[in-house]
């Protein structure tokens, strides 16, 4: 403690302790008391260097009490042995955790792999044949079911109804996605209202109408834009609907769609899968830049018109869409160019020199030739059509990738079967899956149509009795 080089003082008569902040407290007198003898350091004389005892003669000790260390006493192999255990357990948890995760994402994110089957599959088993399961899997999944169908004609009947009855003269008419079967579940429904020459209707009159029938709140009037439009959302199935006044070019371009996919078997199919695509990345309205339902039906039709196998009759695109659908996003995302190459679809299809076409802002576009207008040029307002382009390169590497690792799994395992690992998880098993997925949006309607139906929410509604449920 380095006592005798201190300065010496008679300290025979003093008894005291340090303090664990080094402060000396002197307890001689006996009105001290209620020191611990074991938080202190007790010295003597610093001259002596002896240790002094305390008044019940216990000998104080010159150094600071620690906690005693815990002795582990288990041998080297238990503790292996429990270390084990231990990491047995984390691991256990982890794959209860990822199958919890398989669950969700075969219920949510990647339903219609359910549908594929793939104990049933014929053996020998290649990744062109899953991924064209896939596609009519999922095809069957994105279908309107009969209860969708049904409360989408009853949506339409109740807005007829409305303004039939105001209106007398009027014709109510859907046009578009919903009019060519092309639509998803929670696609908009689009309308146009038409009156005779002699009858001025505004819009905010029929907006004010479907408020007063509760078929709609506060819906959005757009006036001043190159077609005006009602927008609003129903308050029974929240549907989305666009209402416009006396424009016959909707129903033209929906008899136009509905004449090429009778022609070109492939192009509901195909557009239907484009259009899903588009609509997760908000690509889906010309609005925002993006690519509407009648461009990409352009687009679909004019690649099976050049694709060599179609054109020649090799192939029957029904039976091929896995393929033809990769080879869409390849040439579309990957090998046309837009800057300087145009989309005709008349006749039996060409392309066209656009170089000097360009949207209003500089950016390249979509060049696609009006079938019915030739003067009209139907990509002219996606000013993002670079984004979609993206979207469909990405789609198709990622198609690619994910083939080509299942059909080095199916070489490994002799084109029997995949590995139980990859079953498990519908994400490992889907091609589409690697860039494709339920959305949130779609599932909320789907499950809130069937749940409108169940309960039958239009039996307080005049409009359901003169509509047939059945």
């Amino acid at each position: 403690m380095g006592r005798s080089k201190r300065n010496k003082y008679n300290n025979e008569n003093k008894k005291g302790h340090y303090k664990k902040d080094h402060s000396y407290i002197d307890f001689s007198d006996e009105d001290a008391s209620g020191m611990y003898d074991d938080d202190h350091i007790s010295i003597a004389s610093s001259s002596s260097g002896e240790i002094s005892n305390d008044s019940t003669g216990k000998q104080e000790e010159d150094f600071i009490a620690l906690t005693e260390e815990v002795v582990d006493d288990r041998s080297r192999q238990q503790k292996r042995f429990e270390e084990r255990a231990q990491l047995k357990r984390k691991r256990d948890e982890t794959d209860e955790e990822e199958d919890e995760n398989a669950s969700f994402e075969n219920r949510f994110c990647y339903p219609w792999i359910e549908f594929m089957n793939l104990s049933r599959f014929k053996q020998p088993l290649s990744a062109h044949r899953l991924l064209q399961r896939e596609v009519t899997c999922f095809l069957q999944y994105l279908e309107p079911t009969d209860i969708e169908i049904k409360l989408r004609h009853y949506l339409v009947h109740r807005i007829r109804l409305a303004i039939t009855e105001k209106w007398p003269e009027a014709s109510v008419d859907v046009f578009g996605s919903f009019s060519t079967d092309l639509y998803l579940p929670n696609s908009d429904i689009d309308i146009v209202v038409q009156f005779p020459p002699s009858t001025q209707i505004r819009l905010r009159r029929i907006a004010s109408c479907l408020e007063a029938e509760e078929i709609c709140r506060d819906p959005q009037i757009i006036e001043h834009a190159s077609v005006p439009v009602i927008k609003f959302e129903d308050v029974m199935t929240k549907l989305k609907v666009d209402i416009i006044l006396n424009s016959t070019s909707g129903i033209d371009s929906a008899n136009m769609i509905q004449s090429m996919i009778q022609k070109y078997p492939g192009v509901r199919p195909i557009a239907l899968i484009v259009k899903y695509l588009l609509s997760l990345r908000h690509m889906n309205e010309v609005f925002t830049g993006g690519l509407g339902g009648y461009a990409v039906v352009c687009l679909v039709v004019s690649f099976l018109q050049m694709h060599p196998k179609v054109a020649s009759g090799q192939i029957d695109p029904m039976q091929n869409l896995g393929v033809l659908i990769l080879d869409f996003f390849q040439l579309y995302g990957i090998n046309f160019n837009m800057d300087v190459v145009g989309v005709c679809v008349n006749d039996n299809g060409s392309y066209y020199d656009k170089s000097h076409v360009m949207s209003r802002d500089g950016r390249p576009v979509f060049s696609i030739r009006d079938p019915q207008d030739e003067r009209n040029d139907i990509g002219m307002k996606s000013y993002n059509s670079s984004v979609v382009v993206r979207s469909f390169k990405f789609a198709y590497l990622a198609m690619t990738n994910k083939a080509f690792l299942l059909e080095q799994e199916l070489k490994r395992n002799n084109y029997m079967h995949l590995d139980s690992s990859t079953v498990k998880n519908p994400k490992s098993v889907s091609i589409l899956g690697s860039f494709l997925h339920i959305s949130t949006e779609f599932m909320k309607q789907r499950e809130l149509m069937n749940n409108v139906y169940d309960e039958k929410r239009w039996s307080e509604q005049s409009a359901a009795s003169s509509f047939n449920f059945k």
